[in-house]
């Protein structure tokens, strides 16, 4: 059964983490992730035996290959949220270009515990006019 009550908070939470993200701020995002943090992303190196989940993110998004992400303004554009699943389409504008992104995050007793995403360049000219967003 879906709790109106955990879907906010677990809403508000994520945005929250966008915000931090989207701010640069690495640590505090780090700090919205469970211990046994899980992503998705094929880029993100991560060895059990070795690290926490919750590490290997981090030190991806401390790492050069994130760079431009660290440098982008990042704007929360939709948000679906239904219990533990919460959902953001954002507006990514990075140095060397802008990014359309649809996260998926999974939460548990007030923590992300798991991630996926994809990720879409925004071309210069959109065949329609309905825009990306």
């Amino acid at each position: 059964m879906t709790s109106p009550v955990l879907t906010d908070q677990n809403r508000l939470l994520v945005l929250e983490a966008v915000s931090r993200f989207g701010a640069s701020d690495i640590a505090g995002f780090t700090e919205l992730l469970g211990e046994d943090f899980v992503s998705h992303n094929p880029r993100v190196a991560h060895d059990p035996a070795t690290q926490s989940g919750r590490q290997a993110f981090a030190d991806f998004l401390s790492g050069p290959g994130s760079a431009h992400l660290r440098d982008a303004t990042v704007a929360a554009k939709h948000v679906l949220a239904d219990d533990a699943l919460v959902a953001v389409h954002t507006h990514v504008a990075t140095p060397q270009g802008d990014l359309a992104t649809v996260d998926l995050f999974r939460l548990d007793a007030g923590k992300i515990v798991e991630h996926w995403d994809v990720v879409q360049p925004v071309p210069e000219q959109v065949l329609h006019p309905h825009g990306m967003f």
